[in-house]
């Protein structure tokens, strides 16, 4: 009997919850996340020690991460009404950052451990197709959470401009293996696509 009499409240509670990914913020937290992506060659160019550049961009993560969840209180829930931001919702983000972050050390790890022969599997895209598969896990995995399809679509969006701009690295055509243009490209298109789910959630639930 207490089973059944919190299920409703619960299935409320998650159906509110998933309203309020509507707001496109994570979808621009993933373009960000993404875009970081293009920074790594350039900053690696510029000399600078691999030690720091790691400390800046997971320094540029969590910036992004309390941005986001900043604008989630100062935007989002206003027009919740009464949903408050759980610890659900910030189990969910950490678990996508902690599923990236798991597949980059275990394809790298992967790559030391068998001498790099796992890079030869990829033959000329070795930088691409483990990279795009990675973000497409990752952003796919995000969809099944949120319930939202359109991160699926970012996923393939990301993978095919990662081997696309490869492609026109190995044509002498781009540099770097296409890696800062697939990056900005593709986290552009989520960002942008996340500010237009913003603003048609604004306009769609006004402010209590």
């Amino acid at each position: 009997m207490v089973t059944d009499a919190k299920s409703p409240t619960r299935d409320i509670n998650r159906r509110l919850l998933l309203t309020l990914h509507q707001d496109g913020l994570l979808d621009v937290l993933a373009g960000l996340i993404v875009s970081t992506f293009g920074f790594v060659p350039i900053l690696d160019e510029t000399g600078l020690n691999p030690g720091v550049r790691q400390i800046l961009i997971l320094s540029f993560y969590g910036a992004s991460i309390l941005a986001v969840l900043w604008l989630k209180r100062r935007i989002t829930l206003p027009r919740s009404g009464y949903v408050k931001l759980t610890s659900r919702f910030t189990s969910r983000l950490s678990l996508i950052i902690l599923i990236v972050n798991v597949l980059i050390f275990i394809l790298f790890a992967g790559a030391f451990i068998f001498d790099l022969e796992l890079w030869e599997y990829f033959g000329d895209y070795q930088m691409s197709v483990p990279l795009g598969l990675i973000f497409l896990v990752m952003l796919t995995v995000s969809g099944g959470l949120l319930k939202a399809s359109r991160f699926f679509l970012y996923g393939i969006l990301v993978f095919c401009a990662y081997v696309i701009f490869e492609h026109l690295f190995l044509k002498g055509m781009v540099g770097n293996h296409g890696i800062p243009l697939a990056a900005f490209l593709s986290g552009g298109v989520m960002i942008l696509s996340g500010v237009m789910h913003l603003y048609r959630f604004m306009n769609r639930y006004s402010a209590q």
